[in-house]
């Protein structure tokens, strides 16, 4: 656990990041930094798992697909801050993830994995916001997201890569 430790801890810093700058209308060019670096790290890093992968090993995989789908929801992100992107489409694209997360989470669940399986239906649910509000125009729900944004970030990614960076999870 100890590469999705580092993944969440970057993951943490920007969820939380965000959070605050949409609350405290921080320049969002500014908040773009972070994100870039999140979404690098995740990105790189599974390029260089693909090519470390045993071909047989279908978690590998799935765990190099999680590890993409974070990583460039992170770039997107700074490309929107930096670019002012059409968002609909990473709306949709959150409704991609949103499936990718609720299968991970039932697979965890009933390979006994009940934490990570929690994680990702945290995660799923910040995944649809982003759909319900960026791909289908629920204007309403953009207040919900800073709050959640700094809840997942510490009680879904901070606290979690701190357990496993640690070795405690």
């Amino acid at each position: 656990m100890g590469l999705l430790g580092v993944y969440l801890l970057f993951v943490s810093i920007a969820l939380v990041s965000n959070g605050v700058a949409v609350l405290s209308k921080i320049d969002f060019k500014s908040a773009s930094f972070v994100n870039i670096i999140t979404g690098t790290i995740i990105v790189v890093s599974s390029f260089i798992m693909i090519m470390r992968a045993d071909l047989n090993d279908a978690m590998a995989f799935n765990n190099i697909a999680a590890g993409f789908l974070f990583g460039f929801t992170y770039i997107f992100i700074a490309a929107n801050f930096l670019l002012k992107l059409d968002v609909r489409s990473f709306g949709w694209y959150s409704l991609c993830v949103v499936i990718f997360a609720i299968i991970s989470a039932i697979a965890c669940f009933s390979a006994g994995i009940f934490g990570m399986a929690i994680l990702w239906l945290a995660w799923a649910f910040l995944w649809l916001e982003g759909f319900l509000e960026l791909g289908m125009g629920f204007k309403k729900l953009g207040k919900l997201f800073p709050y959640l944004s700094i809840a997942e970030g510490v009680f879904a990614a901070g606290l979690p890569s701190i357990l496993m960076l640690f070795g405690i999870w």
